[in-house]
Parts: C-alpha cells; structure tokens; sequence
C-alpha cells in the first residue's frame, strides 16, 4: 500500500510565502506545499482503512464453511440467498448470545461509518475530475432526448422525487443505473446550455414543448434541471452501492490528474470492502434472527422486511447497523 501511495509524497502546490531577509526585508517567494486535496482526504482514508482491521473478530460464536451457502444450508427458512455463492455461517442453531449480538452490532455501526465516510470522499473526487471530451461527444445534443420519453413524461406532469420513483418501479439494480446515467447525461448537457446563455455563446432555442405553461425557455430548463438533480440525489441515497455511472467511469478512465486517480481508486476500494463486511454481518444477524425468533434484537431487525431481487436496496435490511 506505501507503494501505491508513495507518488503522492510527490505531490505539491506552489504558493506565495514572505521570508525574512538578511536586510531585514521580507520578500515574497513561491514555495512547494503538499496539495490541498491529498494532504485532507490521504490521511483520513488511512483512518479508514485501519477502522476496517476488525482484530477484535477472534473466538466468535459463529464460523463458515465451505462449499455450501446459506440457501443449501436452510431450506426451512422460506427462502432463499441473494448470495447464494457466499459460505453459510454455522453454529447459530440456538442463536447468538446478547454479548455477540452487541458486539456485532458496534462493528457493523463503525463499519457503516466508514462506508459512508469512503463513499463521500469520492464522490466529491469524482467531482473535482473533468469531464473527458469523449463523454460530451457520447451524449444526444439535448438534455431531453438523453432523458427519453419515460422520464420526460413524469417531469412534466410534477411530480415530486417519490412519486416519480414509485412509478418507474425500479426493482432490479441495473435498472436503478440505467435512470442515473440518463439524469447525469440530461443535467450536464442542460448545464452547458444555461452556461452558454449565461455567457451569451448560445441563445436557448430548444423547444420545450412538454411543459405546458406560460414560462420562458430558460425558466424551464433550469425547472428540469432542479427536477433532475433532486431525482438523482434521491436515487443515489436508495442506492448507495451502484457501479460508478458512465460519466463517473468515463472521469476514471480518460483521467489525467494521478492524484485523484490515487484518491479515487483507494476511496472506492474501501467503500467496498466496508460495504461487503456490513452485508457479512447482516447476514449472520438474519441467520440469528431465523434460529432465535424472540431475540430482542432480531424481532425489530427483520419485521416488514420486503426482499428484493436486487442487491443494493439490501442495505435497507439492515437498518439497526445504520441507526
């Protein structure tokens, strides 16, 4: 890991700094300093990334074997794995005893904590990466045709982020990252048009025909705009472990700066790791629930849970690690 990290020990800004003279002068000169960026976010992806060295897993009450899952090894459960290929955990026939069901659940909340730290840190490197050209000449030249006919329907008839995602009734994943790169490719290329209008580059001639009212071209763009970013927030918070979106894989692949590569790179790898150890304890959690029904635990951890096909609504599952 050192290695990997060690361009970044390179890594520098020149700023204007006054040194003292022998004159008694104090000119001002340009010295090297550590970048903003690499000197905040390094170190606190290292924090992480020892939050995530769970040494105090040793002499659990539960283990794993191999060459079976969870699906093979409890047919009565009335269901099966969405992990089938994962090993099933053994020894929960009685259930977990409270000390191992406390500790569990303070692992899973640090281990949230750091899922959730990783994942904004590279969320705002993404940010900071340029758009490579190849993504610009990817896109349709307009923001309504990259939203297509289903979603431009629901933005003109008002509805508000829920009622819009109820009605696109995402159950599958792919389905889910089929709609955020569509709002991405609609909100970058509406934000272009209303910076070219700004700038006075372009006039907005599009025709917005879809919405209906008495408002001028730019008022309904910037309408769409505000739509789109709020559904994209809202979908991003219900699917909190997506494959990155195509604007985000094109930033990581036509990148150039090595020091949001770096960033980007580790932040993801650890927001993944956290994210899989949290579903690992999830699942012996749900394991201990099936064994001991009356856990005091276990009762509020699975009532109204809704299974779904998908694997990202599945953090839903385990809300008492995120409360």
């Amino acid at each position: 890991m050192d290695w990997l990290l060690s361009p970044t020990n390179y890594m520098v800004e020149i700023v204007p700094a006054k040194q003292n003279g022998a004159n008694g002068r104090t000119p001002e000169i340009m010295t090297p300093k550590a970048r903003a960026d690499i000197h905040m976010n390094l170190p606190a992806l290292q924090k992480l990334n020892s939050m995530l060295i769970l040494d105090s897993m040793v002499n659990t009450e539960f283990w794993y074997t191999e060459g079976g899952s969870r699906a093979e090894g409890r047919n009565n459960s009335g269901r099966q794995s969405k992990r089938w290929w994962f090993p099933s955990p053994q020894g929960l026939k009685t259930g977990l005893s409270d000390t191992e069901r406390k500790k569990l659940l303070h692992q899973g909340r640090v281990v949230h904590q750091v899922f959730k730290a990783a994942k904004s840190i590279n969320e705002n490197v993404l940010l900071e990466m340029l758009v490579p050209a190849i993504f610009k000449d990817a896109l349709p030249k307009s923001g309504k045709a990259s939203l297509g006919e289903e979603l431009c329907k629901l933005f003109a008839e008002s509805c508000s982020s829920d009622e819009i995602l109820n009605s696109l009734n995402l159950k599958f994943e792919h389905r889910a990252l089929e709609v955020i790169n569509r709002l991405e490719a609609a909100i970058f290329a509406w934000k272009v048009k209303v910076t070219e209008h700004v700038s006075g580059k372009s006039p907005v001639r599009t025709s917005w025909s879809f919405i209906k009212d008495s408002m001028s071209e730019m008022d309904k763009m910037e309408l769409l705009l505000d739509r789109a970013e709020a559904l994209l927030h809202h979908l991003k918070i219900r699917y909190p472990n997506l494959p990155h979106t195509f604007l985000n894989v094109t930033k990581i692949q036509y990148g150039k700066d090595v020091g949001h590569s770096i960033l980007e790179a580790y932040s993801r790898v650890l927001g993944n790791l956290a994210y899989s150890i949290l579903s690992r304890l999830g699942d012996i959690l749900e394991e201990d629930g099936l064994s001991n029904p009356n856990s005091p635990v276990a009762m509020p951890y699975f009532s109204g849970i809704n299974h779904c096909e998908t694997s990202a609504v599945d953090v839903d599952v385990r809300q008492p690690l995120i409360d």
